[in-house]
């Protein structure tokens, strides 16, 4: 058989176009190329040779292996702020992406308090979009780097797009997201992270009187995700119910938070964790469930400039500052915080804190620690007390506490700077913080050549499960994805697939369970 598509031509005006048209064939050697597919058919006889033609012609297509269109949109997210959407298009499929909580914003107070996304949205549709068309989407960090060439490119779009583009790489590369990024980072075996639920709310995000960020829960030794969340879910069932029933001066049921959690009032924290512990012995949790507390001190934290004669700067931390105008001011220094965290330890079931110091105020994080051995040392001496700290969960009595790095940690010299001092032992990392695909595998390369545990983070409500795949692809120990709450829960149903199987065939990725500080 042979096809010989040029040699019919007639009529004046075709032989005017005969050389181009003979240009073109030749350029794409659309003979040779035609001539040798249609004999390899006619040689194997497949059922339906068009089919097979069709398949096997789109495969040597650039197309096929390109990014063929790319359009952004704004969406509003569960929480009623703007989210970014990318719909990236190629011929495997479109793919989408969403990024919230993330700007720049246009600031337009007319739209949506300043939060609107139109800026944004332009920017991908008339300069981003027609970079990436023609690329091909398996070139995670080719694509990762001309997103970051130019810093005045919107970083939500650049983060929504390399997100996209690792979607559509899995498509072409034939597999689920998580072995993708697996095989970008040269990592196998995946696994599913330790999942820590917000179950507290405060400051900006609870929109009461307490100063911490969150305070999260976890089942360490649950055995799967599905056992962690059946117990979680059992806490938040009974915490709002102890809060009004036990809470003195008696305080009315708490609003639901903007992460999932619950937003109690209550006048300080200690009422909190006294209703936390006692919700944990009705749902029969006790010395199951663990706490950690993010203190997102950036908030309420200031520095006072050192004065003539003094060595070194001074820390302080307004407690009131979300208490109102005419409440009286709470201000406590460096070692009164560390007295206030020590107190915490001793008496509630926390093993983490996060952001708990302002960032320059390394030395009060040491401080801190050392009061901890100091007082284990002591114990041990004394032969005769039980610690009142629990029981050994990061490698000796002393290191129980997870110091946990989150705003003061954003490129890999942050991230040795901290292993260096010793001031955090795990960081938090997010994808927003790592501004794409290849930035985050980056920040986790440094922070696990130092083993130094990774928390990773999305705490926004957009439904997209991409940071998932992505720490269950880079064997995370842990993750947050915020509460149990509006919503929250939908991206928690993502790890049950995956500890499920993502089909019929699969048998499900194992999950991490007691050894998550490891």
């Amino acid at each position: 058989p042979n096809c010989r598509m040029a040699d019919n031509l007639e009529g004046a005006a075709v032989q005017d176009d005969k050389r181009d048209i003979l240009d073109y064939m030749k350029k794409f050697r659309l003979e040779e190329v035609l001539n040798d597919l249609i004999n390899e058919l006619v040689k194997e006889r497949p059922e339906d040779p068009f089919v097979d033609l069709a398949q096997t012609i789109e495969a040597k297509s650039v197309l096929a292996n390109s990014i063929i269109s790319v359009r952004a949109r704004e969406l509003v997210g569960p929480n009623g702020v703007p989210a970014l959407e990318i719909e990236m298009e190629t011929l495997k499929g479109v793919f989408r992406s969403i990024v919230s909580g993330m700007g720049p914003y246009d600031e337009d107070e007319e739209r949506y308090g300043g939060k609107g996304l139109t800026g944004a949205v332009n920017t991908v549709n008339t300069v981003l979009g027609d970079k990436l068309i023609g690329k091909d989407p398996r070139r995670q960090e080719f694509i990762d780097m001309m997103l970051q060439g130019d810093s005045t490119y919107p970083a939500n779009a650049c983060l929504a797009l390399s997100i996209c583009v690792c979607k559509a790489g899995a498509k072409f590369n034939e597999m689920p997201v998580y072995e993708h990024v697996g095989a970008l980072a040269n990592v196998s075996e995946p696994r599913i992270p330790m999942p820590w639920f917000n179950i507290v709310n405060a400051g900006n995000f609870g929109e009461n009187e307490l100063y911490p960020k969150t305070v999260s829960v976890a089942i360490p030794e649950a055995e799967s995700v599905r056992e962690a969340m059946a117990g979680v879910s059992k806490l938040y069932e009974q915490f709002p119910k102890t809060m009004v029933g036990t809470v003195i001066p008696p305080v009315k049921p708490p609003n639901a938070g903007k992460l999932g959690g619950y937003a109690p009032f209550c006048e300080n924290m200690d009422a909190v964790f006294n209703s936390l512990k006692t919700s944990m012995i009705e749902a029969e949790l006790v010395g199951k469930a663990v706490l950690s507390v993010n203190m997102g001190v950036s908030a309420y934290s200031s520095i006072i400039e050192a004065e003539e004669g003094d060595e070194e700067v001074q820390f302080q931390y307004e407690l009131s500052k979300f208490s109102g105008e005419e409440a009286v001011k709470i201000l406590k220094n460096s070692g009164e915080m560390v007295d206030d965290y020590y107190d915490w330890l001793v008496n509630y079931p926390i093993v983490g804190l996060e952001d708990a110091f302002e960032k320059k105020d390394a030395s009060s994080i040491i401080a801190l620690k050392e009061k901890i051995e100091s007082e284990i040392e002591r114990i041990k001496e004394a032969d005769d007390e039980a610690s009142p700290f629990p029981e050994d969960v990061g490698g000796s009595e002393g290191v129980f506490l997870q110091v946990v790095g989150d705003e003061c940690i954003s490129t890999n010299e942050d991230i040795i700077r901290a292993e260096e001092k010793q001031t955090f032992n795990a960081v938090a990392l997010s994808l927003a913080k790592a501004k794409t695909v290849s930035g985050f595998i980056g920040l986790w390369q440094k922070a696990e050549s130092l083993g130094m545990p990774i928390v990773a983070v999305d705490e926004n409500e957009a439904e997209d499960p991409f940071l998932i795949h992505l720490a269950v692809a880079l064997r995370v120990s842990q993750i947050k994805l915020g509460g149990l709450i509006g919503g929250f829960a939908g991206k928690y149903n993502e790890l049950l697939r995956l500890e499920d199987g993502l089909n019929g065939e699969d048998d499900g990725l194992g999950y991490i369970g007691a050894s998550w500080r490891k």
